[in-house]
Formats: C-alpha cells, sequence, structure tokens
C-alpha cells in the first residue's frame, strides 16, 4: 500500500512538473496610444467678416469694385504642450470665383489666393483675399511659412492660397515650423465686389463667401 502511494505521488509530483513547464513562457503586451496635442482653433466672433449694406449706387458698372480691409483675431491653443501645426484653407465657394478680380487689390496676388463670394440669380458676387498676420506666442513673435503639399517650406507674406498649399510660421531664422502650445494672430480679409454690370441689383445680392481652416499637426 505504501508503494501504492509513494507512486501515486510520484505520479501527481510529475504532472504537476509538467504543468509548471507549461507556465514558463508567457507574453508582455505594452500598449498605449501617443495623440497629437489636442489643440483648439477659434476666431473671435464665430469667424465672421461683416460688410453690412453696400448701396449699389457706389458701385462701378465697369470696373472690379474693392472694399475696406477687415480682420477678425485667431487663436490656436494646445494647452501646455508644444507642438507643430499649420493650417490649411479650403474654399466652399470655389465655382463662383471671378477670373481677375484680385487684381484690384494690387500685385502679389494669384487664382490661388481668390476665394468666391458666392453667386445671386447665376451671377458672380465678387470674392476675397486673406492674409496672415501678427501671429505670435506667448515668447516669440512668429513669421509666416508656407509650402505646397508636403514640399519644402519657404518663406510667406501671409497671403493665404487655397489648400493643397500649407501654412505655418517659425521663431527663428530656420524656415522650419516652430513648435509652440499657444498661438495668436490676426486673419486679414479684403473683399472685392464684380463689375455692377454683371450683377443683378434689382435685388438684393448678398455677399457669401465661405471657407473652412483645416488645422493639422506636422
Amino acid at each position: 500500500m505504501k508503494k501504492i502511494v509513494g507512486l501515486t505521488l510520484g505520479l501527481a509530483c510529475l504532472t504537476a512538473n509538467i504543468g509548471a513547464h507549461a507556465a514558463t513562457s508567457a507574453e508582455l503586451i505594452v500598449r498605449g496610444v501617443i495623440k497629437p496635442a489636442a489643440c483648439n482653433l477659434s476666431m473671435s466672433g464665430g469667424g465672421i467678416i461683416n460688410y453690412g449694406d453696400i448701396p449699389s449706387g457706389q458701385l462701378s458698372q465697369t470696373a472690379f469694385n474693392p472694399l475696406t480691409e477687415k480682420t477678425t483675431p485667431i487663436t490656436i491653443n494646445c494647452g501646455t504642450t508644444p507642438g507643430k501645426f499649420g493650417l490649411k484653407f479650403v474654399d466652399l465657394q470655389a465655382a463662383s470665383k471671378v477670373p481677375g478680380i484680385l487684381a484690384a487689390l494690387g500685385s502679389g496676388y494669384t487664382e490661388a489666393h481668390n476665394y468666391g463670394l458666392g453667386t445671386v440669380a447665376g451671377r458672380k458676387t465678387g470674392g476675397f483675399a486673406v492674409t496672415l498676420r501678427d501671429l505670435r506666442s506667448p515668447t516669440a513673435t512668429l513669421s509666416p511659412i508656407m509650402r505646397v503639399s508636403t514640399g519644402a517650406w519657404q518663406n510667406s507674406d501671409g497671403k493665404v492660397a487655397q489648400s493643397p498649399n500649407q501654412y505655418s510660421w517659425r521663431s527663428s531664422t530656420a524656415v522650419t515650423p516652430a513648435s509652440i502650445s499657444q498661438l495668436t494672430g490676426t486673419i486679414a480679409v479684403r473683399a472685392v465686389i464684380n463689375r455692377g454690370q454683371d450683377l443683378d441689383l434689382s435685388r438684393d445680392v448678398t455677399l457669401d463667401g465661405r471657407a473652412t481652416l483645416e488645422l493639422s499637426y506636422i
């Protein structure tokens, strides 16, 4: 009986050893997600540039009609986490562009800078241009830079061409995006109304320019 018990114990110990060997290998998994800084983009007054009522009698019938510049503050806040980021501008009224209308604002503009002002009764109302100005972080004055798609960064005068152009800002002489946590600046808008002869001035003509600002991480 003792041998049987001893045999039984031996078998039990052998089984335990087999189980111990099977559990000597295990997989360690390390997980997590690295997310870019959670940045908030905002413009004062909801980003609305309002030219109010414009008497039709003030418009030239045969020439484009530039309006005064209007501005709105822009703020980007990423909390306490610095990051490199930039902006793209997408014209939501691109089909209403009036070719060549920005010539009324002077030199330095191309059709990529021309944002449409919508249509009324099938007639194109005009266009507008956007410029980035007065860019600052809490510790430095920033200068605008731009690139086309993923090309090389270059200095910019602040005039904003539409996507695929991307805009950022530098804090040194190196033409590379600065890593910052907060940005303040000004968006300046110059609108140009179409020639009076190309509009239906027997009715209200509403300026309806719309563009989306897309914040992207670099």
